[in-house]
């Protein structure tokens, strides 16, 4: 295919520090070249990449044009456009959500930022007369931007290339953090964290516009002499992965529905464990207590700290080569593309084949009858509610080998659970790393259904003989 790819004039691709959009650019155009494909990258002049590079400015313009963002955006976007169709390529891939232009060309859409200014465009965009097409990041962000109206066709997660990840399992006692000086990112979180945990923060900060000094000002600077913490700017990659690689655990504070979270995966492919917030897609990068954990407020995550040492760094680096990797993004763009060029044939995905009807347990169940209810529906295991909402598993296994004459004292409370648009093919991966007959699948933060080994089989027969819906 001959592909189009048009990031913005901002920062360069890849960006020298700051800049997590622009690394996807990066990391997917040199991916589909080095599949061999014919890729067009329209972005500042001084970027490096493997496609051909068809500068937009001389050199990449900075963030602070006040007034002026939004015209200069839509002139690079208009040119684009028009290059683009000039080139006779088979898709455009716009990363800014500046299209502009009537010409008839086919056009997919990763959706970087929140629905909050995204979902409305998105969905006019989806009615003009030659059909815009659109890529989330994530499941979340999906929901968030509401599927009624957007031509969503796939979603595809952000990547990392491995290669150039280091690796350590050797950990000093430092936490890191690394993010933009604004509210959502939720500085004042990590820095409250770093000061009950008594333990060291190195902060890698950008703070370049007015709003992210005025924040760190009111809001940061008190702070500090609470804590032992090392301010850092902006650093280079090298010196970001390095930071990594050696702390304890990356704070991901993010206080937003953060569509992804590259941080998240970053930290984990260098072996480094994530404490997070419950926000945006955390749930669906983080496996909870198996590459770090997940918590609802300040104080979960001030405890997790106290169990960082359960977290295996080979399964966080394992858990990003399985899930997050260039390959992977890249393969799921190549679907996107052809879906767009071909024809809609949409992925098979859990809710196609779950089971709704699902059998449950509560914690004060008794031993006796929990082996009644798993005798009685001829089922392995359950999980396990608590005013609705999940809080655990048991099965066979638990009961075997486990003493305790209530669920909750036998049950499993670290629970690897999948979401219901996840492909079939990532249920599987997770069923056979961890050797399990069945995984509870969620929607939002409830039990939608129950997904086994032999509903994979069907999925497997559905594929073959007839698409979802």
């Amino acid at each position: 295919m001959k592909i189009a790819m048009i990031a913005g004039p901002w920062l360069p691709v890849p960006p020298v520090a700051y800049g997590g959009a622009e690394l996807v650019i990066s990391q997917l155009a040199d991916g589909l070249v080095e599949r061999g494909h014919e890729v067009l990258l329209f972005a500042s002049g001084d970027s490096r990449t493997k496609a051909q590079l068809v500068p937009i400015s001389p050199k990449h313009l900075g963030q602070d044009w006040p007034g002026y963002g939004a015209p200069l955006q839509n002139a690079f976007s208009e040119y684009s456009y028009v290059r683009s169709f000039m080139e006779k390529a088979d898709i455009i891939h716009d990363h800014t959500m500046h299209h502009n232009t009537w010409l008839p060309v086919k056009a997919i859409y990763t959706l970087h930022g929140p629905a909050e200014w995204g979902a409305e465009l998105a969905r006019r965009m989806s009615s003009f007369a030659q059909q815009n097409y659109f890529v989330a990041i994530s499941n979340t962000q999906r929901r968030l931007f509401g599927e009624e109206g957007i031509n969503f066709v796939h979603t595809v997660y952000n990547g990392i290339d491995l290669k150039n990840v280091p690796f350590s399992d050797k950990k000093q006692e430092y936490l890191f953090f690394i993010g933009r000086a604004s509210w959502e990112k939720g500085l004042d979180i990590a820095l409250r964290v770093a000061i009950a945990t008594k333990r060291k923060l190195v902060m890698a900060i950008k703070m370049t516009e007015a709003h992210e000094k005025e924040y760190f000002r009111k809001i940061v600077k008190p702070l500090l002499i609470q804590a032992e913490v090392k301010i850092l700017g902006d650093i280079t990659v090298e010196e970001k992965f390095n930071l990594y690689k050696s702390a304890a655990a990356t704070l991901f504070t993010s206080q937003w529905e953060e569509p992804f979270g590259l941080v998240m995966i970053e930290s984990m492919a260098t072996g480094t464990p994530v404490l997070a917030l419950k926000r945006g897609a955390a749930s669906e990068v983080i496996e909870n207590g198996v590459t770090g954990f997940i918590g609802d407020s300040i104080d979960d995550l001030i405890k997790a700290v106290g169990h960082i040492s359960e977290i295996s760094p080979e399964a966080c680096r394992r858990h990003v080569a399985e899930n997050f990797s260039v390959e992977r993004m890249v393969e799921g763009y190549e679907e996107a593309y052809k879906t767009v060029l071909y024809g809609f044939k949409r992925a098979i995905i859990a809710k196609d084949v779950m089971t709704t009807d699902v059998i449950t347990a509560s914690p004060d169940m008794s031993r006796e009858d929990l082996v009644k209810v798993l005798a009685k529906y001829d089922v392995s295991g359950v999980p396990v509610l608590s005013d609705g909402k999940l809080v655990g598993i048991v099965s066979e296994d638990d009961i075997l080998s486990k003493p305790g004459e209530y669920v909750s004292e036998i049950m499993s409370r670290n629970v690897i659970m999948v979401n219901e648009k996840d492909p079939v093919h990532r249920v599987a991966s997770i069923l056979i790393r961890n050797r399990f007959k069945r995984v509870p699948v969620m929607s939002d933060d409830h039990v939608a259904g129950i997904i086994s080994r032999h509903d994979l089989v069907q999925a497997l027969a559905l594929e073959k003989y007839g698409a979802a819906g």
